[in-house]
């Protein structure tokens, strides 16, 4: 449907005589657009209006609690039935409305915006404002702002991620503006990408010139006289003058490193806007960081921090808290202010948290990052730069990764056979010939290949990670290994998530995933090296079952056979081969677990006393002192030499 705004301008006022100044306001409109309709509505017509175009609607326009709401939910209304233009009574046109008419619906640019959440949650640094606007009768873009005013009323929970992360002091203003103003038609703009579709937003030559905000595009200019605002005392008022200028300082700052211009083109998914740079600029895509969480309060802040520090902009973080019983949901909230979104589920297992994660994303780009690991400051950046090569929206970028336990300068990185540019079926055989893997974290993925992989294994209690990227790789054209980018893999043994030991659900969940790996790999080539690859997979892996599950050890052998040969029975090392010569099975895998849990201990308690150790010696030098989460930050150029190292069991 094409639509026109009709030639209509409409006002209102407390009542029809209006000062000296807005009579000049009023008179200037309409001399220069004489073949418009004028429409002006005082307080009892537009309670009239109310009654007798939009009854449904009089008990929420009677519940707002500050005159302007109702003046704002009217102007909505108003334009919504009549179509044309509205207009606050201090803004001054210095021409004509006519060239604005074939757009259907029009709305200025107000400024950059305060809030976090439009920031972080839709990537759009900057608002829309309802002072002036156009659109042509029963708009659907006003139907959906009129809808929201009315949920924001009846539900101030959804009100409320909006108003996070704002300065506290003019928390009763931004209420206003988010409930009826500009924050919620802003939003009621993100949120409707289909919608935005059909919306022209009149942008500045320079976002990020405040002389150029609260203008009418070039044919007008808002006076502001916020006759609106709450009235607070003068101490205040002012202090809370002084800390909205010390944020918008930050956050234009921020805003100036986007460049000058801003565009949208709303997604094909549900959930945003897409900020796009100017023609001339290169295309920086947005950068998803999801973080799923579970008893973390350890390490989460770190990993935030982390996070935080990445050079690549634009990027946003997601942390999903699957239901911890510590302090990690309050630890990761304090971050809000700063960019990060933090929302909270039921335990529901990591796989779930990081589907809730992705489907609250909206970034070209995913990196998955688990609570306790690091990333190095340019980890994200250095995988970017390859796109400048080339390279598809399917190929899968990878990067080095070191394990530590609580001293990420310490950290070992080991190359692996899967440290290289490799096709799909390359990189499969060698994983499961090698039982090599990936860290979590050291993949970055593109949205389409994210979707095209489908979502993550809720029935996977460990190797979770193993068999989702898997599915990531098939469906992608290949993997471009970038070895300057870097990510810190924190370990502790035995309490690691793919850790299986002797827990019966983590083993069948553990069998369930090398199922998968071999039917992925079969899928793409079942050629002799790939069986032998499987073969070699699952007698690696027997370990894990043999002999307590019978059930599972007689599924592995029966795939063997499928697969040419016998299994045979699995292999200890020397250390305990012989404990299983003279007592059996069972002793010498309870003292494999034992011990292996014995040594981890010792280590990280022995690498926390020397990271305690470190920190004090930091701290009494003046000016230096460090935490983990500063140290991390310093590691990005850092390749530990290989160490002696006993590999963990197989994964």
């Amino acid at each position: 449907m094409q639509f026109r705004i009709p030639k209509r301008i409409i006002q209102t006022g407390k009542t029809p005589q209006q000062p000296l100044r807005n009579q000049a306001m009023m008179s200037n409109l309409r001399l220069l657009n004489p073949d418009y309709e004028y429409m002006f509505f005082d307080d009892r017509q537009v309670e009239e209006f109310i009654d007798a175009e939009f009854p449904q609607y009089r008990a929420v326009f009677d519940s707002f609690r500050v005159p302007i709401q109702r003046y704002d939910f009217f102007r909505y209304l108003a334009v919504y039935r009549h179509g044309g233009f509205y207009f606050d009574l201090d803004v001054l046109l210095a021409s004509g409305l006519s060239s604005l008419l074939e757009l259907g619906c029009v709305f200025p640019f107000e400024g950059l915006t305060f809030s976090p959440f439009l920031r972080t949650h839709h990537n759009m640094d900057w608002e829309i404002g309802n002072y002036a606007f156009g659109a042509a009768a029963g708009h659907p873009f006003l139907e959906a702002i009129i809808e929201n005013c009315v949920r924001a009323q009846k539900d101030p929970a959804w009100v409320k991620p909006m108003m996070r992360g704002l300065p506290p002091l003019s928390r009763a203003e931004f209420l206003v503006l988010n409930t009826t103003g500009p924050g919620l038609i802003s939003r009621t703009l993100a949120e409707n990408p289909e919608l935005a579709k059909a919306v022209s937003v009149l942008f500045p030559d320079d976002v990020c010139d405040l002389s150029s905000w609260n203008r009418f595009g070039d044919l007008g200019i808002h006076l502001m006289e916020g006759s609106w605002r709450v009235k607070t005392g003068y101490l205040r008022r002012r202090l809370a003058q002084h800390l909205e200028a010390w944020k918008l300082k930050r956050l234009l700052q921020q805003s100036v490193k986007l460049g000058k211009t801003r565009s949208y083109i709303p997604r094909a998914y549900p959930g945003g806007i897409e900020r796009r740079p100017a023609p001339t600029d290169v295309q920086r895509p947005l950068v998803s960081i999801l973080i799923p969480a579970f008893n973390a309060e350890e390490w989460i802040a770190g990993t935030i921090r982390a996070a935080l520090a990445q050079t690549w902009q634009p990027k946003e973080i997601i942390v999903v808290d699957d239901g911890s019983t510590d302090r990690t949901l309050a630890i990761a909230r304090q971050f809000d202010s700063d960019g990060v979104r933090v929302v909270t589920q039921k335990n529901q297992g990591a796989a779930a948290a990081r589907n809730h994660a992705f489907s609250l994303s909206q970034g070209d780009y995913i990196q998955w990052l688990d609570a306790d690991d690091l990333l190095a400051p340019d980890k994200i950046s250095r995988q970017m730069e390859v796109l400048k090569q080339g390279v598809s929206g399917r190929t899968l970028l990878s990067a080095a990764w070191g394990r530590f336990i609580y001293r990420p300068r310490r950290a070992q990185f080991i190359p692996t056979g899967l440290w290289e540019d490799l096709a799909p079926v390359e990189w499969m055989q060698r994983k499961l010939e090698q039982n090599a893997y990936m860290q979590t974290a050291t993949w970055l993925v593109s949205r389409e290949l994210t979707e095209a992989a489908g979502t993550w294994d809720t029935r996977l209690l460990g190797d979770d990670d193993g068999e989702y990227f898997c599915r990531v790789l098939l469906a992608s054209d290949g993997v471009r290994f970038v070895p300057a980018a870097k990510v810190f893999y924190r370990s502790f043994g035995s309490d690691t998530l793919s850790y299986v030991g002797c827990s019966p659900s983590k083993q069948e969940a553990q069998w369930l995933s090398m199922q998968l790996h071999i039917r992925y790999l079969r899928s793409i080539d079942d050629s002799p090296r790939s069986r032998a690859a499987c073969l070699q997979y699952l007698r690696t892996c027997l370990i894990y079952f043999y002999p307590e599950r019978r059930d599972i050890v007689e599924q592995a052998k029966k795939t063997a056979m499928e697969l040419g040969e016998g299994l045979g029975v699995p292999r200890l090392s020397w250390k305990y081969s012989w404990i299983e010569k003279i007592f059996g099975w069972g002793l010498a895998k309870w003292v494999q677990r034992s011990s292996r849990r014995i040594r981890w201990s010792l280590e990280g308690r022995l690498d926390k006393a020397l990271f305690r150790i470190e920190d004090r010696r930091l701290a009494a030098s003046p000016g230096n002192r460090r935490t983990e989460a500063d140290t991390s930050l310093m590691v990005s150029a850092m390749a530990a030499r290989p160490h002696d190292y006993e590999p963990p069991l197989p994964k």
